[in-house]
């Protein structure tokens, strides 16, 4: 069996779900300073919520977990009223925190949820997406190991005018932690940013297809489009989202292609340290454009 079959398949899933509690994390609006979020930036990330990022936890092939999403204490009433309608049906359970979030918080929330021996964590931010058999592909890569993050390093990436790229992350923010619970409060995949979990333990990376979709869009200022570009029918093939990704010609496609060439010949001119990682990104994106197709 290739290990696609296995991830798609899960195997193995139903017999070690009993040693197990997953949890699905998503911060929505906590704060890290004093300030809450704004009426107009509450509103803007509530129509990629609705959008895509529930309809994609709605159709995962395995319901072995739970979804918590993590809101301000301090609200409006008509945000109160927003949660409350999409969280009626159970797909997400809300956790309020009052003043400061930080990875202490999540620690004491995600003990009370579980009472396993192991404990899986995946995260996934309020505007992104996860492939409908992402968590069935995360569980099945339990081993009992005591301490492992898993890293899917296959995803996509849509920006808002609905044009479709294919990348890869080393240590994306759609990992997650497997880990055996020997004190009251675990770890949790929050413990730091993701893209410095390595130095805290090893970092299982998985071949797959694309496992994540990551919106690029005029308010998430730290990410930018970083793939190649692909047609509609790979995000359909692997993702349940309320938003469609526009056509694109054969000669579009190739256009594309030739100028992430170009702009990875020039990060290697810049800082000739990156050619080792970038050589590796490389050969990953022609294997994905093959596979994607024209």
């Amino acid at each position: 069996m290739s290990l696609d079959d296995e991830l798609i398949s899960g195997t193995g899933c139903e017999e070690i779900a009993v040693k197990f509690d997953h949890l699905v994390l998503t911060r929505f609006n906590v704060r890290s300073g004093s300030i809450p979020a704004s009426e107009d930036w509450l509103r803007h990330r509530l129509h990629y919520f609705r959008d895509v990022c529930c309809p994609s936890i709605r159709s995962q092939t395995s319901r072995q977990f739970r979804w918590l999403v993590f809101f301000d204490s301090e609200r409006e009433s008509w945000f109160d009223d927003e949660i409350r309608r999409l969280s009626e049906d159970g797909l997400f359970e809300p956790v309020w925190v009052e003043g400061r979030f930080d990875s202490g918080i999540v620690a004491s929330v995600a003990a009370k949820h579980s009472s396993t021996e192991w404990l899986i964590t995946s995260r996934v931010d309020n505007d992104d997406a996860l492939s409908r058999d992402y968590v069935e592909a995360v569980q099945s890569q339990f081993r009992e190991q005591a301490f492992e993050f898993i890293n899917f390093q296959s995803g996509l990436q849509m920006t808002d005018a609905g044009e479709l790229f294919q990348t890869f992350d080393p240590s994306g923010a759609f990992i997650s932690l497997i880990e055996m619970r020997t004190n009251e409060y675990p770890s949790c995949v929050y413990l730091s940013p993701h893209t410095e979990v390595g130095r805290h333990g090893t970092i299982r990376q998985v071949k797959s297809h694309p496992m994540w979709l990551q919106m690029i869009h005029g308010r998430n200022l730290g990410n930018a489009v970083q793939g190649i570009r692909v047609k509609p029918a790979v995000l359909s093939a692997y993702f349940d989202i309320a938003i469609t990704a526009i056509p694109v010609s054969r000669w579009r496609l190739l256009a594309s292609r030739t100028s992430s060439a170009g702009s990875l010949a020039w990060r290697v001119i810049r800082k000739p340290s990156r050619i080792t990682r970038l050589a590796r990104l490389v050969r990953i994106r022609i294997g994905m454009a093959i596979k994607a197709g024209d």
